[in-house]
């Protein structure tokens, strides 16, 4: 990729971060309703930056705080003599001089091939839980909060971190940052309404290189098929795509949505000829983009399970080439009429 893309992608992940505060999202445990996201609040601000802390149970820390609400964190304790670690991202408020966060991505968890949602280390919704710790000091060099099982936390201003894996933002990085938002908000994504918001964002518009007539193939050593995989993509972000088949006879089309956030691409198909799916159907995926051109727009997926020279994890790369005529007559005669673009999927899955 050029460096004006790369250029490009970094300065629009900070424009975006800027208009972050839009974004909000609720958490519902057994305790209650709780919402995160939206303007950073004025009580919130000196919980801003880079901090170590430390609670009267021994249990030491470094967290990074940011205007989005979101949190990374590494945390280290001793328990009957055995070191303990766990680094995560979640998401954390100020409200009514209550302290509150939520792990909402475990390092140690491995992405959920069951869920609908591809994404990386999400905690399963029924083991998120909300904490909530009293504010007894809040100031831009030091806070104390506390809680009733564990007692005061003390926290202290810091310009640099030193544990292992929150080394990774000392230096700034908009891309890396503006990823880790995107992640914590698939995370949360809940049902068939939320996808559509994701993939909707009015502040990703669709790059306009890449719409019109594809046929896409990939090196995927498994993909004995020798059929041929075709969609349309369209301005608005609606898709409509005929899959490989190893039947004699057409297959259906299918309609859905997709996005360009960050570096990485986004698709869902929602609907086919015969029904609508459903949430437990449906399956949000996300791919690095590797080349983007009018002609040629490349994307690449890692199978874990897979190895390549018996350790490597396998890379798929996936190859979309822009045609000027589909060989599914479906397809070309869809092109013509635009009957599936996003208005009629908006009006379909409500």
């Amino acid at each position: 990729m050029n460096y004006f893309y790369w250029f490009a992608l970094i300065f629009h992940a900070l424009l975006c971060s800027l208009q972050a505060d839009e974004w909000i999202t609720k958490i519902t445990t057994e305790e209650g309703n709780f919402t995160f996201g939206g303007p950073l609040l004025e009580e919130e601000e000196n919980l801003l930056g880079k901090w170590k802390g430390e609670n009267e149970e021994g249990d030491k820390w470094e967290i990074f705080r940011r205007p989005n609400h979101v949190f990374s964190i590494q945390v280290t304790w001793v328990e009957e003599g055995e070191k303990g670690s766990f680094f995560g991202h979640g998401l954390w408020a100020v409200q009514n001089s209550v302290f509150l966060y939520a792990d909402i991505l475990d390092s140690d968890i491995e992405t959920d091939s069951d869920w609908p949602i591809e994404v990386k280390n999400r905690i399963p919704t029924e083991d998120i839980w909300v904490a909530e710790e009293k504010m007894k000091l809040s100031s831009k060099e030091k806070i104390i909060t506390n809680s009733e099982d564990i007692g005061d936390s003390n926290e202290t201003k810091v310009t640099s971190f030193e544990m292992p894996q929150m080394r990774q933002f000392n230096k700034a990085d908009p891309l890396k940052e503006a990823q880790l938002f995107d992640q914590i908000q698939l995370a949360s994504i809940l049902n068939v309404e939320d996808i559509i918001k994701f993939l909707t964002d009015p502040s990703y518009s669709m790059d306009k290189k890449i719409v019109g007539k594809w046929r896409t193939t990939d090196n995927d050593p498994e993909c004995d098929s020798n059929k041929i995989s075709e969609f349309i993509r369209r301005a608005d972000g609606s898709t409509t795509a005929v899959y490989n088949s190893e039947e004699d006879t057409e297959p259906p089309m299918t309609h859905g949505l997709c996005t360009i956030r960050n570096g990485k691409y986004y698709g869902v198909d929602l609907i086919d000829e015969q029904e609508i799916f459903s949430f437990d159907e449906i399956f949000l995926w996300g791919e690095e983009i590797v080349k983007s051109s009018p002609d040629e727009f490349a994307t690449q997926w890692i199978d874990p399970e897979r190895k390549v020279l018996k350790f490597l994890p396998m890379v798929i790369t996936v190859t979309d080439k822009r045609i000027a005529q589909f060989e599914s007559k479906k397809l070309e005669k869809e092109y013509k009429e635009n009957a599936y673009e996003l208005e009629f999927i908006l009006k379909s899955v409500k």
